[in-house]
Order: C-alpha cells, then structure tokens, then sequence
C-alpha cells in the first residue's frame, strides 16, 4: 500500500443502476391509458351530453331571471315555451308577438334562449307567467332531452325553480 492511499480507496466503486420505467410498468400504462381511451372517450366527443346539461342550466337561470324580472317590474313576466325555445313576453300571446317582449339582463331584445342542435325541449304547458310577487299563475315541469333526460320544475306555490 503506498503512503498515499487509503482503504476507502482501494474499494469497488458504487456501481448505480440507470433509472427509468421498466418495460412492464410502461406496458400498464399504456393498458390503462388504453381502457381509459374506450370508456371516458366517447362521453368527451359527444357534444350532446354538454349541449343538454348546458341549455338546462341556461334554462334554470332564465326561469329565475322571470322571476326576478317580475319582481322587480311590479308587473307579470310571461314565458313562453315552444320546440325551438324560450321566450319572456309582456302578454300570454303564444307565439310573443314582436310588440311584447321584455329586455334581457343586458337589455337585448326580445330576450329568447334556443335549443342547441340535438337537444328537444318539451314543457307542461306552451306559457305561464309570473306575478308582481314571483308566483306563477301554474306550475310547470320543462323536459331537455339530448344523451339524458333533465327536467327543471317551476313550484306552483313559491315559483322555486330546480
């Protein structure tokens, strides 16, 4: 041994394994990515399914903006329903006449919302309104259909719309 060395020194190196995936743990991934694909995959490319759950919820706060609309104009807020949407009228004439409408939140008039392409929309009756309170004259139930079936109830008594 020379003077210099040490016996640290005339050890074997640490040898250090490369790092990485194994070909088996990269072979699951690619199976689970696989599973993944062909299950969640045609929920994310049918337009349908966000297309209903969307016009359900705009639906929902066009409801609730007759109300409120009612409310605050001391006046009946009608909202008509047909196959191609909703409408907000001054009368109960179906179809809302032009002369008849009511502003929208941004002051577009006539204030409507459409059903987007394959979604159909169905309700209890073709109109009811609010009163000066936020009574409906009736309770409703409007049916969206397109991959599901939602349905946005309008209480008889309260006007609670869900």
């Amino acid at each position: 041994m020379k003077r210099n060395e040490t016996h640290a020194s005339r050890r074997t190196p640490h040898v250090t394994r490369p790092t990485g995936f194994t070909l088996v743990e990269l072979v699951s991934i690619i199976v689970i990515a696989g599973i993944l694909a062909a299950v969640a995959g045609p929920r994310f490319f049918n337009a349908s399914t966000f297309a209903s759950r969307g016009y359900a919820d705009a639906s929902s706060g066009f409801l609730r903006y007759a109300q409120k609309l009612a409310v605050a104009r001391h006046a009946d807020v009608t909202v008509q329903i047909d196959s191609a949407g909703l409408a907000l009228c001054t009368t109960a004439a179906n179809p809302c006449a032009d002369g008849n409408p009511w502003p929208g939140p941004q002051g577009d008039t006539p204030y409507r919302i459409d059903v987007p392409n394959g979604v159909t929309l169905a309700g209890s009756a073709a109109s009811f309104s609010f009163d000066a309170q936020g009574r409906p004259n009736t309770g409703i139930t409007l049916t969206i259909t397109g991959d599901t079936v939602r349905t946005l109830t309008v209480e008889a008594e309260t006007g609670y719309v869900y």
